[in-house]
C-alpha cells in the first residue's frame, strides 16, 4: 500500500504511474512512427531526421522516472515491428530509447539536480520557447524537403537560444538539461540505438557516419526545442500531480 506525504505525493508506486506509462507508449509509438514516416533517414528503415518522439520521453523519464523510460522502450519495440524488423533485434534495438531517458534520469538523481522550473524573466522565458517551437517548424519543413542547409542553421539557432536562456534563469537547471537531457541523451541513444543496426547487419558499416549523425542531430534538435518547451510549461503543473516520481519508480 501506498503512504503519501505532507505535501499530498504518494510515497510508494501506484496505479497512476503504469497508468501514465501506459498512454505515454501510445503517444510515443504514434508519434515515432509518423517521424519515421515523414522524415527518415535512408537507407536505414526505422530511423529518422526528426524523431519527435525522443522530446517526450525525455522529460517523461525526468518527470515519471523509469515508467517513463519504459514508455520510449515499448514504443521503439512497436515502431520497430511496424518497420518489419525482427523480434530479437527490436528487443536490443530499442534499448537506445530506453537509455535516452534513462541516462538523464540516473545522472539528474544522482546529482540531485531539481526541476526548478519557476521563472524568473517569464516573459524572456515564454518567448524565447516561442522562438524555440518556431525554429522546429522551419526544421521539420527542412527535414522533409532534405534541405540539408536550413535544418543545420536551426540546429545551430536551437543550441545558441538555449545557452541564451541560461542567462536569464536557473543556470544549474538549464545547463542540466542542456547537457544531459539534450546532448548526451542524444549521443547515447545515437551510439546504441546505430551500433545495434550495424552490428545486426541492417545498415552496411560503411554508412554508419551518416546514419549516425543523422540519428543525433535529429534527437538533438527536436530534444532542444519541443522538450525544451515540455519542460517549461509542464514542469510545474505535473509536480503538483501524485503521478510524479522523485526517485526512479517513486
Amino acid at each position: 500500500m501506498s503512504q503519501v506525504d505532507g505535501k499530498g505525493h504518494s510515497k510508494g508506486v501506484t496505479w497512476r504511474q503504469p497508468l501514465v506509462c501506459a498512454l505515454s507508449t501510445v503517444v510515443c509509438t504514434f508519434l515515432a512512427i509518423w517521424a519515421v514516416v515523414a522524415a527518415p533517414v535512408p537507407p536505414a528503415p526505422g530511423v529518422s531526421g526528426l524523431y519527435i518522439a525522443a522530446a517526450v520521453y525525455v522529460p517523461l523519464a525526468l518527470w515519471f522516472g523509469v515508467w517513463g523510460s519504459i514508455a520510449g522502450y515499448i514504443s521503439c519495440v512497436f515502431m520497430g515491428f511496424y518497420f518489419g524488423y525482427s523480434l530479437p533485434f527490436v528487443l536490443v534495438w530499442a534499448l537506445a530509447d530506453f537509455f535516452e531517458g534513462f541516462v538523464p534520469l540516473v545522472v539528474y538523481r544522482k546529482l540531485k539536480i531539481g526541476l526548478d522550473y519557476r521563472l524568473r524573466q517569464p516573459k524572456v522565458t515564454y518567448g524565447l520557447t516561442a522562438l524555440l517551437l518556431v525554429d522546429m517548424v522551419i526544421s521539420a519543413v527542412a527535414a522533409v524537403l532534405t534541405l540539408t542547409e536550413v535544418f543545420f542553421i536551426t540546429f545551430m539557432v536551437a543550441i545558441a537560444v538555449l545557452v541564451v536562456q541560461t542567462v536569464f534563469e536557473n543556470r544549474r537547471v538549464w545547463v542540466a538539461w542542456l547537457a544531459f537531457g539534450v546532448f548526451v541523451a542524444s549521443l547515447v541513444s545515437g551510439v546504441f540505438g546505430v551500433g545495434t543496426l550495424a552490428v545486426f547487419g541492417e545498415i552496411p558499416v560503411d554508412i554508419f557516419p551518416t546514419v549516425f549523425f543523422g540519428w543525433i542531430f535529429g534527437d538533438i534538435i527536436v530534444l532542444s526545442t519541443i522538450g525544451t518547451a515540455l519542460m517549461v510549461l509542464l514542469t510545474p503543473y505535473i509536480q503538483k500531480t501524485r503521478a510524479y516520481v522523485r526517485e526512479f519508480f517513486s
